[in-house]
């Protein structure tokens, strides 16, 4: 009885796998918006399932993307997905992702991101966010409790706009290297230019969320405005404020 159940099993994986590379791109779209709760959503797709490319949408920027998926670790409930940059496209994300129960793994990701398209794509409502965030990572594997790895975040020409306010503030290019340890990822964060000089840490949990602590510094000492809007969100900390935030991953 094994041989044969074994092959109907070997079978049955053949025909999922088989249907997969037949499905158009464009069904993508209805996962995506589903896990980004309609964030997100995928147009434009051509191809497959298995092999696709296309333009995310989140509110009114737009990304392009080029995947391809691995087929045989489906079979074992694992996803591989490959973003391919092809010639020309450098604004295109590129690297392996692996998917697999409670794990995610990143290898040779290098992507840049409009900073707007991850405030609408997480929901965040309470600033207009500019620039691009850069995410480059030669590997890092989310396994909690036994995380590891490095990646290093820029947030480039970085600002943020309260809605409805007529003015921005410049937080000029912000980096954070983050380091893969027991169920986390943490690391320094710090700037160079912009209005506000930014220092501190952050740190990434399966179950505390995004947790930002920084000081926060305008480079103007003359700069009141800035600084009342400090005092409101910070508590006194040399000479700035130390702000704390915390958003939850789901």
């Amino acid at each position: 009885m094994r041989r044969p159940l074994l092959i109907f099993a070997a079978l049955a994986a053949a025909v999922v796998l088989f249907a997969i590379q037949l499905a158009p791109a464009s069904l993508a779209d209805a996962r995506i918006a589903a896990m980004t709760k309609g964030a997100v959503r995928l147009t434009d797709a051509e191809g497959t399932s298995w092999s696709g490319r296309g333009i995310l949408v989140a509110g009114a920027t737009r990304m392009p993307i080029d995947w391809r998926i691995d087929a045989w670790p489906l079979v074992r409930r694992e996803l591989q997905l490959r973003l391919v940059r092809g010639e020309g496209s450098a604004a295109m994300p590129k690297g392996d992702i692996a998917i697999g129960g409670n794990t995610v793994a990143l290898r040779d990701v290098d992507a840049t991101i409009p900073a707007a398209f991850l405030a609408t794509a997480t929901g965040t409502s309470a600033a207009v966010a500019g620039g691009d965030v850069e995410v480059k990572a030669a590997f890092v594997e989310w396994a909690p409790p036994a995380n590891r790895g490095e990646a290093r975040v820029r947030w480039l020409g970085g600002w943020l706009a309260v809605p409805g306010s007529t003015g921005s503030t410049a937080l000029g290019d912000i980096t954070a290297t983050l380091s893969a340890s027991a169920d986390r990822l943490s690391g320094p964060v710090s700037n160079s230019g912009g209005d506000l000089a930014v220092r501190g840490n952050i740190t990434i949990g399966a179950q505390s969320g995004i947790q930002l602590s920084l000081v926060l510094t305008p480079r103007r000492a003359d700069d009141r405005k800035l600084a009342q809007v400090l005092s409101m969100i910070g508590v006194p900390e040399g000479d700035g404020w130390r702000v704390e935030w915390r958003f939850p991953l789901r």
